[in-house]
């Protein structure tokens, strides 16, 4: 399978897997921007993609991505996600991976993942005792994406003022992905098992959803090439879009669909973790691959 999973590293230079997108190729364009401005030549990303659907499926990738049994549903569950649409009526099993409770089940016996519960009112107590002692807890819808019901608690009165609804959320401690005054977080595409590219997103909001798009480069420490970095942006329709949204793309997605901001510097990042985004991406692809849609855990819509 396609996936592209979200990487998170703390101040202590410790590794998490945050989340893994499925259906929606994304990753590779982002790469291919950043590649080109650094590079100034294309980067293959494509063709390395192309190749292997050619070699597992005998298909273009666009052939292979939309005759997926999936697909179809999971197109309209991102749609409600975003607030514009109906839910699936009868959704596909495979919708359960988006379910980012369903996730940590699956994803923790194998890999660094952030500690995560299911979100409980009788849980204010804990709750509270978590904030007062400094540790921001983060509160993140099940179904959801593009940081829309992303909240982030610091304070025993901001979480009571908060009034979260029960259903529907997951809790977790806050893991603060930063650098100088930015947050980043890192996309990882991989493919059948396959790892295809990497790129950093920045902002100066608590989540990098959409952010400054960054090429990755492996050093010894963590840090930005140039601190007065030029940004440039790119108007062009996705190439991900176009494929899974068959080209009849919402109107509401202008901004995420067709505009890029790609820095003119790259992030530098410890050249282990650097390997380990690649192995830890393409396992993941590989155990997606493979799984069997019935026999994973129940989510509460699904």
């Amino acid at each position: 399978m396609y996936i592209g999973a979200d990487f998170l590293i703390d101040r202590d230079s410790r590794l998490y897997l945050s989340e893994v997108n499925t259906g929606i190729p994304a990753g590779a364009q982002e790469y291919d921007f950043v590649y080109r401005l650094k590079f100034g030549t294309p980067s293959g990303v494509f063709q390395r993609i192309e190749s292997l659907a050619q070699r597992y499926f005998e298909k273009t990738f666009r052939e292979y991505m939309q005759s997926l049994s999936f697909m179809d549903d999971l197109r309209a569950l991102k749609i409600w996600m975003d607030g514009k649409g109906p839910f699936p009526e009868e959704p596909n099993t495979a919708l359960r991976l988006e379910d980012k409770w369903v996730q940590y089940l699956i994803l923790s016996k194998r890999y660094p993942v952030i500690p995560t519960e299911i979100f409980l009112l009788e849980k204010e107590k804990k709750i509270v005792r978590l904030l007062s002692r400094g540790i921001p807890v983060v509160f993140k819808k099940r179904y959801g994406r593009g940081g829309k019901g992303f909240v982030l608690i610091k304070e025993p009165e901001e979480f009571r003022r908060a009034n979260l609804a029960e259903k529907g959320y997951i809790m977790q401690p806050y893991v603060e992905s930063g650098i100088d005054s930015y947050r980043f977080s890192i996309r990882a595409a991989s493919f059948m098992g396959h790892f295809i590219c990497m790129f950093a997103s920045l902002s100066q909001k608590s989540t990098s959803n959409h952010g400054i798009r960054f090429f990755i480069l492996p050093g010894e420490g963590l840090e930005i090439t140039k601190k007065d970095f030029k940004i440039r942006k790119i108007v062009q329709k996705s190439w991900e879009a176009d494929i899974f949204y068959k080209g009849d793309i919402p109107d509401y997605l202008y901004h995420d669909v067709y505009e890029e901001r790609i820095a003119e510097a790259e992030l530098i990042i410890p050249e282990h973790l650097y390997g380990d985004i690649q192995r830890i991406s393409a396992s993941v692809s590989e155990l997606y691959r493979d799984m069997d849609f019935e026999s994973l855990p129940e989510s509460y819509l699904i």
